[in-house]
């Protein structure tokens, strides 16, 4: 178990390196986007975004996931190039039938997408930056491939090099576009499709040796099969974390949807620092602790409540530094989004709980109870999105969104316990409620007119506040934190030792 750990501990620091960076650069691009970009334009950003998710989503069929499955059973170098060269030309060919489609549509898009009228562009600007949007997000969706062969060989340095370069890319063209050539929403979208183009070619690059000319129908046909399931539920995703955008849009308009989608990309911190670096390696590792009987079993239990509590670390201090962060980093006209991010990150706890939770249903390829699970959880969204936010507003998506991550996490953990059982210690579960709840009012009362000293003051007391009673009613005991210790000693000086 402690290999395990190890191996976990090591590929999540390099791959959080890549995470780490992009989102402390992102960070600081937020001034320019709020002072550059009106609150329209912004939510003009965010519907396109979530066209390009959908986009993805349509071309993908869950093949990423498929990759990593099949690769793991792949016993000779043939068989590997086989399923790597099969996922590719599939995808390619999908992609290229589906952006004919999209370019032919834009306008009818952009008519049913931007509906409240208050964005100042014109429907035929909408229409082309609909097109612009379906070519960025299907040379994304091609760079999956790769991205899963990395994966599945567990290799976090190389992901980690090409996904910053992408990055400063795509940054750098934002600040030329944005603020030298005053592009606006276009220099965004111009800004994606270059550094996405160049992404692929060093994805390409990088697989090249696994991309040959072979292609196995009866293999497409086997990984559509486990992956399309997965299309299901990655559309039933979409409606919880995004769907919430077009009601709010209708009932509210672009500027609240700019200021709500400001604060959701910062409660959106959590699964991207946290959970985004741990699945990227949990993805493949989850197989090998399969193999393990129930030595590995045990590791997922344990892996299940670390998610756990150190979730609630994060969520504790964050949330009582998110609102001076906020004041810090956005123009005064996005200030209210700071409201919004306490809840949703108690909501997005579950995004990372269930990814432990439904490990069983990839082990015995029971990808289909995985959608039925994300589809419960859709359900209650859409129904709580179109009855509450025209009562309650923005705070109307906020309430339904912790709700259908709480459903979902309850449903996949029902379905996944028939296959591969795991324990849930409900004194656990007590114990954190006080480990929480008296941080966060205790930082809640500090009160400093300085953001800076405030954002510190708030969030150290809420971390040291929670490690403090964490200890006190022993969440964890003293072989759990001397493994722990163990495994960071072990990995720790290997890799910055070297610099």
């Amino acid at each position: 178990m402690k290999q395990d750990f190890k191996i976990l501990i090591r590929h999540s620091i390099t791959y959080g390196a890549s995470i780490y960076l992009t989102k402390l650069i992102g960070f600081f691009m937020i001034p320019i986007y709020t002072s550059y970009l009106t609150p329209a334009d912004y939510g003009v950003l965010e519907l396109l975004d979530l066209i390009m998710y959908v986009v993805g989503m349509m071309i993908g069929l869950g093949i990423g996931n498929a990759v990593i499955r099949f690769y793991s059973d792949c016993s000779t170098p043939r068989e590997k190039a086989q399923v790597i060269s099969t996922a590719f030309y599939s995808i390619l060919a999908m992609g290229i039938v589906v952006n004919g489609f999209l370019v032919l549509l834009s306008a009818p898009i952009a008519n049913l997408v931007f509906h409240s009228g208050e964005s100042t562009r014109t429907m035929a600007q909408l229409a082309d930056f609909v097109k612009i949007v379906a070519v960025s997000g299907i040379l994304d969706i091609i760079s999956s491939v790769g991205v899963a062969y990395l994966q599945a060989e567990k290799k976090s340095t190389a992901y980690t090099v090409a996904s910053v370069g992408r990055f400063l890319v795509a940054v750098s063209l934002n600040i030329l576009f944005i603020v030298g050539f005053e592009l606006g929403v276009l220099g965004v979208l111009y800004s994606q499709v270059i550094s996405n183009i160049l992404y692929l070619t060093t994805i390409i690059t990088i697989t090249r040796r696994q991309l040959t000319w072979t292609f196995s129908k009866p293999l497409a046909r086997e990984m559509i099969h486990y992956g399309s399931p997965l299309i299901a539920s990655t559309l039933s995703m979409f409606i919880i974390h995004f769907s919430s955008r077009f009601f709010i849009e209708r009932f509210a308009g672009l500027s609240v949807l700019g200021i709500f989608s400001l604060g959701y990309k910062f409660a959106l911190v959590l699964p991207a620092l946290l959970y985004a670096p741990f699945e990227l390696i949990w993805n493949s590792q989850m197989f090998d602790l399969y193999k393990k009987g129930d030595e590995g079993r045990q590791t997922v239990n344990y892996y299940h409540k670390y998610i756990l509590v150190f979730s609630l670390l994060f969520v504790t201090g964050y949330s009582l530094a998110v609102r001076d962060v906020i004041f810090i980093m956005a123009d005064p006209k996005f200030h209210a989004a700071y409201k919004i991010v306490p809840v949703l990150l108690f909501g997005f706890v579950f995004i990372g709980l269930s990814s432990i939770s439904s490990a069983g249903l990839f082990f015995v390829k029971k990808t289909l109870y995985r959608g039925l699970g994300n589809i419960y959880g859709a359900i209650v969204a859409l129904a709580g999105y179109y009855f509450l936010i025209g009562w309650l507003g923005y705070w109307g998506a906020v309430i339904t969104t912790v709700l259908a991550f709480a459903v979902r996490y309850v449903a996949l953990s029902i379905y996944s316990q028939r296959y591969y059982p795991l324990i849930f210690d409900i004194r656990l579960y007590l114990k954190l409620i006080p480990t929480v709840a008296v941080p966060y009012l205790a930082g809640s009362m500090i009160d400093i007119d300085n953001h800076i000293l405030s954002l510190i003051a708030r969030g150290g007391v809420g971390v040291l506040l929670f490690l403090a009673i964490a200890i006190l009613l022993r969440v964890f005991n003293r072989y759990e934190i001397a493994a722990f210790m163990s495994s960071i000693r072990a990995v720790w000086p290997k890799r910055f030792s070297r610099t």
